[in-house]
């Protein structure tokens, strides 16, 4: 007892024990523990130091969940931090536990914010169920409304909000963005103009009115309402950012830098500093724009946003490599990231690494099936793989996802054109027109299609809008000259061609057209002088061969023109263009035996001959020679085994003859993987299915094949025998006396008949 007497005269150790004695107090205290934490942040968050204030609260809020004050701190340091999904979330939090009115609004209204028009709904409803005559309530009410499509409903409440509060200038915005939204322009005009008569020092009734102007495309009433917004606020972050998105939209570019550097100066944030690198970068200024840039890359929650902006810069300065560093980074913490995955896409799209520039277009889809940006640049990879359909698939894709999309809406009606259906191409270029009647791109299409479709005179119409207000676009002068030479006003169309060669050298239409003009007024020479050009250029193209040897082809010289499409299937062993265009020329000159002798030497010289193969065993297919032609096709694909018109011809003949039908179907699907949506690869594909009774997979590659290709006899006698087999005798019967229509004596035809007998004796 008296060792212990002792110690506690020690002062030092009894202090210690007291404090020791007081934290266990503390530890077995919640309330005083969340107190503690709570305010240790409250310091954090007076000193700025935000990420150090959110782990406090974090820690108090673990002690005491319903202490409601402590979450709305927590939210507004989540705002603070721009991260607004955590804001949404602990204002919602903090609105269940606290019955305060204000808390409740300020809830709903960042779900106004974040899109959540149902929650809001409910947050509105509750404050009015105990204050009926709450007009922040009602307004808020009415914007949930009006987000849920509601808009009637929402005008209602907002002219019974007016009655309570007819002085209330934001009441009148909000009815003025209702009505806009009703299409009652003038109803929403006047609901503007009231809410700046109401409150003409407030910034925000004047960016409400200047929104109206600029939504109605009645753009010099809409600056002035600008101006006096800053008039009034000059610190007024919304109102620059709105001037400065007016000067870009209206294209005044170098106007907007002074606000877009205004909101950097008083921000600092990296919205901020993004948006200004970006403006630079259209300015040309990329180096200002990577000292931007590059300090935001430590800051994590801009890192990824800022190293891609810099993976451009790095591409445009001459550094792939560094490029494709940067978002590979990216890629390696967030595989599925957007972004990185679209811009990986692009740089690999525009090197011609084609297959891999599809697989990253691809994961983008599946990773974000409601990203319209996946789907517009897996539509751009498809059509630059020739894969139209697929293209056609993707744009659909975006356009259900946005149904307004006016850029998807433009590139599908291109696909379409390519496709030859005039009407469908029409038909969402005016789509796309009638969205945005300035867009010039979507009234060249309707240009294009309309001289397609043989409307000269619509055609003409849109050309003199084009010329107008473009006198120097290649693409106008050229649509010209495909106009004046349907209208065989041959000098004014070659007048067009030429300023069209004048703005854009390369262009292969334009070449195309002036060589169709040499031909037509018989300047043989000049065509095919035309023609050399194209052929020894440096880095030729093999749609700029397969113009050449056309041209050849035209003039009489066959083996010039036989020559270029083999430097065709030299380059793409896969273009299938390329070996129809060699079979009409050996047909044409009756050369089969020959020709064969010559692709036989070519084999035998050229370290891996895939496409020399692949036209022998052809030609020795239509010599009757089947044996000879599946060890040409084997030994093609040995040397490649993605060779995919020689994988589908083997396919085919295995198919046909009795072969194995599962090596069969390997080989079809390897050519399906290359040549996703072609006729003759899905006839190939749905026949192997047939075979191997499985008509329900056959019947979708049988039915696209028939859609593309409708005059083809034997297409739809394949169908017809899927259908049979799958119990469908309607469609079977419909589909095979097609094919007997078409062509009465075609491979096959007495299997159909017989098995149209069949089918009749069995009703």
């Amino acid at each position: 007892m008296s060792k212990t007497l002792t110690l506690w005269r020690n002062p030092k150790l009894a202090s210690l024990l007291l404090a020791l004695s007081v934290a266990a107090g503390c530890s077995r205290d919640p309330h005083a523990a969340m107190m503690k934490f709570a305010k240790s942040g409250d310091a954090y968050a007076a000193a700025g130091k935000n990420a150090e204030a959110i782990i406090e609260y974090r820690n108090a809020l673990a002690k005491e969940p319903q202490a409601g004050d402590v979450r709305l701190k927590l939210a507004d340091v989540y705002l603070k931090q721009g991260d607004t999904p955590r804001a949404v979330q602990e204002y919602i939090r903090a609105a269940d536990v606290v019955t305060d009115t204000s808390v409740q609004l300020r809830a709903g209204s960042l779900l106004l914010m974040a899109g959540r028009f149902d929650d809001a709904k409910v947050r509105a409803q509750t404050v009015l169920a105990t204050e009926p005559k709450n007009v922040d309530a009602q307004v808020m009410l009415a914007n949930a409304l009006a987000g849920l499509k509601d808009l009637d409903a929402a005008v209602s409440q907002l002219e019974e909000a007016l009655q309570l509060s007819p002085d209330r200038s934001a009441t009148y915005a909000s009815l003025g963005q209702v009505e806009l939204g009703r299409g009652h322009r003038a109803a929403a005009e006047q609901a503007f103009k009231r809410a700046v008569e109401l409150a003409p020092k407030a910034a925000s009734s004047h960016l409400a009115l200047a929104g109206f102007y600029w939504a109605t495309d009645r753009w010099t009433e809409a600056e002035p309402e600008l101006f006096e917004a800053l008039a009034v606020e000059p610190n007024n972050v919304l109102a620059l950012r709105a001037m400065a998105t007016f000067y870009l939209t209206t294209k005044q570019t170098p106007k907007a830098e002074q606000y877009l550097r205004r909101v950097f100066d008083l921000t600092k944030s990296a919205e901020s500093t993004l948006a200004l690198a970006d403006y630079l970068v259209l300015q040309k200024k990329d180096a200002d724009a990577h000292d931007l840039l590059q300090p935001l890359t430590k800051d994590p929650k801009a890192t990824s946003a800022a190293s891609l902006r810099l993976a451009v810069l790095d591409r445009a300065d001459g550094h792939p490599t560094e490029a494709y560093r940067r978002v590979d980074s990216i890629l390696s913490s967030d595989p599925k990231h957007l972004q990185a995955l679209v811009l990986k896409s692009t740089f690999l799209l525009e090197d011609k690494k084609l297959d891999d520039a599809l697989a990253a277009a691809t994961a983008a889809t599946e990773a974000h099936p409601e990203s319209l940006a996946a789907y517009s640049m897996l539509g751009r990879v498809q059509a630059a793989r020739r894969q139209t359909d697929a293209a056609i698939a993707a744009y659909q894709q975006a356009i259900r996802l946005n149904p307004l999309g006016t850029e998807s809406k433009i590139a599908l009606a291109r696909l379409q054109l390519a496709k030859g259906r005039t009407d469908s191409s029409i038909g969402l270029a005016q789509e796309a027109l009638t969205a945005q009647p300035q867009n010039a791109d979507a009234r060249l299409v309707l240009v294009q299609a309309s001289i397609q479709r043989g409307d000269l005179q619509r055609a003409a119409a849109d050309l003199d809008v084009l010329r107008a207000k473009f006198p120097d676009s290649a693409a106008v002068h050229l649509q010209s000259g495909m106009l004046l030479g349907r209208q065989r006003r041959l000098a004014e169309a070659r007048r067009e061609f030429e300023r069209a060669r004048q703005l854009a050298p390369d262009s292969l239409e334009v070449i195309g057209g002036l060589i169709a003009l040499d031909l037509s007024e018989g300047a043989r020479d000049a065509a095919r002088a035309r023609a050399d050009a194209l052929s020894n250029a440096t880095d030729v193209k093999p749609a700029a061969l397969m113009l050449a040897g056309r041209t050849y082809a035209a003039t009489g010289d066959l083996k010039k023109s036989e020559e270029l499409f083999r430097r065709v299937l030299k380059d793409d062993p896969s273009q299938l263009s390329a070996y129809a265009a060699l079979g009409q020329l050996y047909a044409r000159q009756n050369r089969i035996a020959e020709g064969l002798a010559e692709f036989e030497a070519l084999a035998k010289r050229d370290p891996k001959p895939v496409a020399a193969l692949t036209f022998a065993a052809m030609l020795k297919e239509s010599q009757g020679d089947k044996p000879g032609a599946q060890q040409r096709y084997e030994r093609a694909l040995q040397l490649d085994p993605n060779a995919a018109v020689a994988a589908n011809n083997l396919a085919w003949m295995y198919a046909e003859h009795g072969g194995n039908l599962d090596i069969a179907l390997q080989l079809a699907q390897t050519a399906k993987r290359q040549l996703t949506n072609t006729p003759q690869v899905n006839d190939t594909l749905g026949f192997i299915y047939y075979k191997k009774n499985l008509p329900l997979l056959a019947l979708p590659l049988l039915e696209a094949t028939v859609e593309k290709e409708p005059s083809n006899p034997e297409y739809h006698y394949h169908l017809g025998l899927a259908y049979s087999r799958a119990g469908e005798k309607v469609k079977a019967s419909r589909s095979l006396n097609r094919a007997l229509a078409l062509k009465p004596d075609f491979t096959g035809a007495g299997d159909a008949r017989t098995i149209l007998a069949s089918l009749e004796d069995g009703k």
